[in-house]
């Protein structure tokens, strides 16, 4: 049966997925035409499909072959929302195209490329017994972008049993068995604005806001280090702005970042930490004041190597490509934010693989290769799970 699923698998429909999927825009707000797309792909492949309004005219893409209830299910998710490309391209990246072994085009490596894998893998998986084997569902979801509303949204209004799933989030091929939290911040701070002529006066809530972002490091905030994963936690500022006029000193400054964050830590937690800081620096700047918010936020991932559906992945990998996979809690996927969590969080053991080494940078690509690996490593692992009776 493993050979057998495997050779349903076909690198030209692979290709041409990716193909398809790459050439629809489908930045976080709109997702529409490309699950309109995902959608009608997945009914010629015979499964039954739903476009799932998360919001209005942002859908899920839910799909299933229905088998015998007395057989575990399985549950393939990957996203639709991609970030928008960027730098230099030296061609169009919405029309992707392929040089020797790899195919190019925006959004392939989060995760275009993926969702085309887990297609094809789950529309060859879906073409085994229906009587003797469980169901086949594939959500591709809108707004996954840290907080995974899609997802989230999905889970909450399932209403089948799944009994496990794979989530086809970039891990180069590698099986990855933990990512940290996140925690997007938005720090704010409030000054005295003053003409430069009454300098003395003023208090420049950009240069306050410097010096707490001077003092706000992974190692300010409180945590026991874990072994396992020594790149956690890990810090960025990414936004900041500030000030009306060049010659005043700034009323308010905003600044947003992200912490990857450790399973032990919370969010309270460290925010607590940050307030902390805030409130240092405004005791050493009368008239200085200063707060910090979340505004998105994802939870940890973490799955034991001897979970059976990480066994059935190894398995399968080493069925199709003839070696052991990697197995890793590392970077840079230790760093990422999948739905995982969220599936995990709902109680469906999940596994976390995929295509593509999580770099998007202009004139990005992934080997066909392991577009088609990865198909034929996620139709392997899903008829290995739904064949078992539950």
């Amino acid at each position: 049966m493993a050979i057998d699923v495997c050779r349903l698998v076909e690198s030209d429909v692979v290709v041409d997925l990716a193909q398809g999927i790459c050439r629809i825009p489908s930045p976080l707000g709109g997702e529409k035409p490309l699950a309109v797309y995902v959608a009608r792909r997945l009914r010629e492949l015979g499964f039954e499909v739903e476009l799932q309004d998360v919001v209005q005219d942002r859908p899920n893409v839910v799909a299933i072959r229905r088998g015998n209830a007395a057989y575990k299910s399985f549950m393939f998710n990957g996203h639709l929302d991609i970030p928008e490309p960027f730098g230099e391209w030296s061609r169009d990246p919405y029309d992707p195209w392929i040089a020797g072994d790899l195919l190019f085009g925006g959004g392939l490596q989060d995760m275009k490329g993926g969702v085309a894998s887990l297609i094809a893998g789950a529309a060859a998986a879906a073409q085994v017994d229906p009587e003797a084997n469980g169901d086949v569902i594939v959500t591709v979801v809108m707004h996954h972008d840290t907080t995974g509303v899609g997802t989230k949204f999905f889970l909450e209004q399932n209403a089948w049993r799944i009994d496990a799933g794979i989530c086809g989030e970039p891990t180069d091929l590698k099986v990855q068995l933990f990512h940290g939290g996140a925690w997007a911040w938005e720090m704010t701070t409030s000054g005295v604005p003053r003409h430069q002529s009454r300098l003395e006066e003023g208090v420049n809530a950009i240069t306050g806001m410097m010096e707490i972002l001077r003092r706000f490091t992974p190692e300010a905030l409180t945590f026991e280090p874990d072994g396992r994963y020594p790149h956690l936690p890990r810090a960025v500022v990414g936004m900041i702005s500030g000030g009306a006029f060049t010659s005043m000193t700034a009323e308010s400054c905003v600044a947003r970042g992200d912490v990857r964050y450790l399973p032990s830590m919370t969010v309270d937690g460290m925010k607590a930490d940050v307030r902390r800081i805030i409130a240092g620096v405004c005791a050493e700047t009368p008239g200085l004041s200063g707060d910090v918010r979340t505004f998105a936020h994802q939870w940890p991932y973490q799955i034991p190597v001897n979970d059976p559906v990480v066994q059935s992945l190894i398995a399968a990998h080493a069925e199709v490509v003839g070696t052991a996979p990697e197995v890793t809690s590392g970077l840079p996927s230790g760093a990422f934010i999948t739905d995982a969590a969220d599936m995990i969080r709902h109680g469906i053991p999940t596994a976390l693989y995929g295509p593509g080494d999580w770099n998007t940078i202009p004139d990005e690509s992934i080997p066909i290769s392991d577009l088609f690996t990865a198909a034929q490593v996620y139709a392997q692992l899903c008829t290995g799970i739904i064949s078992q009776p539950r």
